[in-house]
């Protein structure tokens, strides 16, 4: 049986969400996971760097790599609430052009201009 699925009565980009919400649920792993990874990565770092596991060395480096990876987590969230702000304020700003639009086609129309601000 062959069938034609992109034009079998649903759009495209339904099956491109459904393909996009598949690969994001693949790429999911548990907090328990990831710290594992985190600590396996870590421990790899400082036995690179020659400490050797229960040494002082070893326990700076950790604490080291838990702090950077600290840093970049507030970082990038420091990063997402700039843009959430910079978001806001160019809505802000469309919709005061878009007022100071209609003001002036109000008075243009011999009407009382809206008040803007």
């Amino acid at each position: 049986m062959n069938r034609t699925y992109l034009n079998a009565g649903r759009p495209l980009s339904t099956l491109a969400l459904v393909a996009a919400l598949g690969a994001g649920l693949a790429a999911c792993e548990s907090s328990e996971q990831r710290r594992y990874a985190n600590l396996s990565e870590d421990n790899n770092t400082c036995a690179t760097f020659g400490a050797g596991q229960g040494s002082r060395d070893y326990t700076d480096c950790m604490l080291k790599q838990q702090s950077r990876r600290d840093s970049e987590k507030l970082n990038a969230l420091e990063r997402q609430r700039i843009a959430t702000q910079n978001s806001k304020d160019s809505l802000e700003m469309v919709r005061k052009l878009e007022c100071d639009r209609e003001a002036k086609k109000d008075r243009e129309a011999g009407r009382r201009p809206r008040n803007c601000h």
